[in-house]
């Protein structure tokens, strides 16, 4: 039994190996039973068809060259300083009176430039003055001038850079006789130094920021967040005032760029719906398609208050007229008895004498057009006129 176990072994290990095909072809097989799935159905592409597949494949568009933009001429609108007042009058209204009249872009440049300026204005000045100083009574207009002094030099430290390190109002200079960029960038200073001086300000912004704050600041109602941007990375801000006041649109250029512009590209409706038409045919893109589709469905909103500020102006021209009448005439006509009052200021009444014109009312008396006058009687002696 032992010698028949010893043949077979013997007999085995005389046996030659096995073929070197054979073990190619049980190669694919255990590679399928190990790489098993979805990819054995998928037969494999040579080297060279591979590479034809690729070359095959069409290359991407080039990016779309932008028209150079018409040369620009900046103009007194532009100042970035004018959508800074009119979001911070927006934006913290609750910290000054409620007496302050609101104001968009187009109010605050009528103001600033008028000479002397504009009423609106120097109220403003006046409640930025009792928000810095934290004062306990309001800054009168016309009296504010050393209010105006004691903010400058408190914050002497904190001037503008384009100033120079001089005082604007150095000298006999004032604020009404100061250039409108002046105006505007003292206003713009005071607004700045009260955000960490007023404490009426700081809590506004400390109450505003209690919840979890968003690096972006999209959730924070006191944030000025751009309306949208065109495919040049260009970025276009909505800025208007409380209470149907005006509206502008700014453009910003690309602001990861080195010289950054701020200008405005629309200041009525019929210039944003031109806007509106150009960023969707000239620019296309899907940005500038989705800006384009914000304006125009802000346009109805826009119309509506155009017509309340229309009626609203109206009334208060109809105010002043009354206020200051013009030379020659009086705000209200007094009734006399020998002069009827002028419902129209008409040329033709000027010239009537009122000492021959006759009472209008009816006193259920006749009389005479001339008092008579006395009586010579035959003596000489003068006597009453007897009544007829």
């Amino acid at each position: 039994m032992a010698d028949d176990d010893s043949s077979d072994l013997s007999s085995l290990s005389s046996l030659s190996p096995v073929p070197s095909d054979i073990e190619s072809d049980a190669e694919p097989v255990s590679e399928t039973k190990k790489g098993g799935g979805i990819l054995k159905f998928f037969p494999k592409l040579a080297k060279g068809k591979k590479k034809a597949a690729v070359a095959a494949k069409e290359p991407s568009p080039p990016p779309r060259k932008r028209s150079p933009s018409p040369p620009h001429e900046n103009a007194f609108e532009d100042n970035p300083d004018i959508a800074f007042l009119v979001m911070f009058r927006s934006r913290f209204s609750d910290a000054f009176p409620k007496s302050l009249a609101n104001f968009g872009p187009q109010e605050l440049e009528r103001d600033i430039i008028d000479n002397p300026p504009g009423e609106r204005v120097e109220a403003f000045l006046c409640a930025l003055l009792f928000l810095l100083l934290n004062r306990k009574q309001d800054v009168k207009a016309g009296q504010y001038s050393k209010a105006l002094d004691d903010a400058l030099s408190a914050h002497k430290s904190q001037w503008p850079r384009s100033w120079g390190g001089v005082n604007p109002l150095s000298g006999s200079n004032t604020f009404h006789s100061i250039t409108p960029t002046q105006r505007l960038s003292l206003l713009r200073a005071l607004a700045l130094w009260s955000l960490s001086a007023s404490e009426t300000v700081k809590a506004i912004i400390n109450k505003s920021y209690k919840g979890n704050r968003h690096e972006d600041d999209l959730n924070q109602p006191l944030s000025v967040q751009p309306w949208g941007s065109d495919s040049d990375k260009r970025r276009y801000y909505l800025i208007e005032g409380l209470d149907d006041t005006a509206f502008r649109i700014y453009r910003e250029s690309n602001p990861a760029g080195f010289n950054r512009t701020w200008w405005s590209v629309a200041g009525s409706i019929d210039e944003i719906k031109a806007l509106a038409d150009k960023l969707t045919t000239k620019d296309g893109g899907p940005k500038a398609k989705k800006l384009a589709d914000k304006m125009l469905q802000a346009i109805p909103r826009f119309e509506a208050t155009e017509e309340k500020r229309r009626r609203r102006e109206y009334r208060q021209a109809q105010k002043a007229r009354f206020k200051r009448p013009e030379p020659g005439f009086s705000v209200y006509e007094g009734r006399t008895r020998g002069k009827r009052i002028k419902y129209t200021y008409s040329d033709d009444e000027d010239f009537t004498d009122s000492s021959t014109r006759r009472s209008a009312r009816n006193t259920g008396t006749s009389t005479p057009a001339e008092p008579a006058g006395p009586v010579t009687t035959a003596s000489g002696r003068q006597i009453r006129a007897p009544r007829d």
